[in-house]
């Protein structure tokens, strides 16, 4: 189901927009597949006054109202929920890229999937927690720019890291206007150029198969690595040798079933690995393509990649 949201202080404008989706897609209405809401009652913030600080607290305030009635609108219509705004671009695809995603993700615990580097649109969330967002929305709809806000939200929900999937899905279309250059961080996707493998020790508690050399698992050639009957908690690690900061993993041309790929941090010498690991995200096929962004202030850094075997296999 999509669901279209106008929100204005023109009612006239608000009718003439929803009179022209109902033209252009009667058909999917009437199924039941597109719904169109809209208000013109008088939305939090003043933007006659031209104070940067005011206009930004009120185009922030503004959009945070009209997300929490969005999405208290859209809490009993599905299990998830896909969040767009104007002007973006869908790739071929995305809605099967997505529903891969949620499939891997389905036994998992996470909060928000990202699925582009824009700072509000292109995120998956579960319905279920609409009702804790939306109050959090109306609590803070001052001050802080959604996008902060939201991340603030993930980290209260135990979501410590950003899941987000590469490459993006979504992308803005246009330019952008002088509000968002002014008030809202107007982010590009980020491209990582040709993979480019930092130096790294590879370690494994598998068993090989053939005289083969382990690094290949790591190195970008045509070689291969064949493991022999992995068990369930099995391993294969990544040390890097210099700890990287915002990061491309991407994982694939793996036999494996049931597997998943963690980021490790704080590095130990004995034995050779890191002592805390988080969770980036499940095989899908035999393959992840992920981006691990720290937080702009936090000074946490990648230190190991682990892939970890979640059920034994026959080779």
């Amino acid at each position: 189901m999509v669901l279209v949201h106008l929100s204005g202080p023109d009612p006239e404008w608000l009718g003439q927009t929803a009179a022209t989706i109902s033209g252009l897609f009667t058909p999917q209405i009437r199924a039941g597949k597109l719904l169109v809401i809209n208000h013109s009652s008088p939305l939090p913030g003043d933007l006659s006054d031209v104070n940067h600080s005011s206009l930004c607290e009120a185009l922030y305030s503004r959009q945070k109202v009209d997300h929490a009635l969005l999405m208290n609108f859209a809490s009993n219509l599905s299990d998830y929920f896909l969040l767009l705004e104007d002007h973006i671009h869908c790739t071929p695809k995305f809605a099967a890229a997505i529903s891969s995603a949620l499939s891997a993700w389905k036994e998992l615990p996470w909060v928000i999937l990202e699925f582009s580097h824009l700072s509000i649109s292109g995120k998956v969330f579960c319905t279920s927690d609409f009702s804790r967002l939306n109050t959090f929305f109306l609590l803070f709809h001052k001050d802080t720019p959604t996008h902060l806000l939201l991340s603030e939200f993930r980290l209260l929900l135990a979501q410590n890291i950003p899941i987000h999937f590469s490459p993006s899905v979504f992308h803005h279309t246009g330019n952008y206007s002088v509000f968002d250059d002014m008030c809202f961080s107007v982010e590009k996707d980020r491209v990582f150029g040709e993979p480019d493998n930092p130096v790294a020790t590879v370690l494994t508690d598998m068993v090989s198969m053939l005289a083969v050399i382990l690094q290949y698992t790591y190195t970008l050639n045509k070689e291969g690595y064949s493991t022999l009957n992995p068990l369930k908690g099995n391993y294969l690690t990544v040390i890097l040798d210099r700890p990287q900061k915002n990061t491309q993993i991407a994982v694939g041309r793996y036999r494996l079933q049931q597997g998943q790929v963690e980021p490790g941090y704080d590095p130990q010498e004995d034995p050779k690995s890191c002592a805390r690991y988080a969770l980036l995200g499940p095989l899908v096929g035999g393959n992840l393509d992920q981006v691990v962004f720290s937080e702009e202030e936090s000074v946490e850094q990648l230190n190991c990649i682990r892939l970890l075997v979640l059920a034994s296999q026959e080779s």
